[in-house]
């Protein structure tokens, strides 16, 4: 019986190891996943301000653009 219990020691110490193993993989591929969506908003947000601009430098452009009469 002790060897049973040795091995079985054993094995539970195997998986807690696994389990900690994969709890921390799991954890970064969350923070991995925080920052990948901080990263989007803030390129998306770029974006649609470089929109902004563009489509304020589009109405300057065609206010002297108009042609005199």
């Amino acid at each position: 019986m002790a060897v049973a219990k040795r091995l079985n020691d054993t094995l539970e110490e195997e998986l807690r190891v696994m389990l900690v193993e994969k709890n921390n993989e799991n954890n970064k591929l969350r923070d991995e996943i925080e920052r990948l969506k901080k990263m989007v908003a803030e390129e998306t947000e770029g974006k649609y301000r470089a929109y902004i601009k563009f489509v304020d430098l589009q109405e300057k452009y065609s206010k002297y653009k108009k042609p005199s009469k």
